[in-house]
């Protein structure tokens, strides 16, 4: 989990992935209005995905990870 909590992010290179109780109150907000929130419950992204907060990039369950 340690290494998750360090991973940067596929998209931009720049930000940290963090997960939903790493967000701040602003940051979880714009979480809650990204395209994901189309696909999947609250439930699931909050305790499965993570964001990257330099670019939004927002990584699922079914997201590659990269070793």
């Amino acid at each position: 989990m340690n290494n998750q909590s360090q991973a940067q992010c596929p998209r931009c290179g720049v930000g940290r992935l963090r997960g939903w109780r790493e967000l701040g109150e602003e940051e979880r907000e714009i979480a809650r209005r990204l395209p994901a929130s189309a696909d999947y419950s609250s439930d699931v992204r909050q305790t499965g995905h993570r964001w990257c907060t330099n670019c939004w990039y927002e990584e699922t369950e079914d997201s590659p990870t990269e070793a």
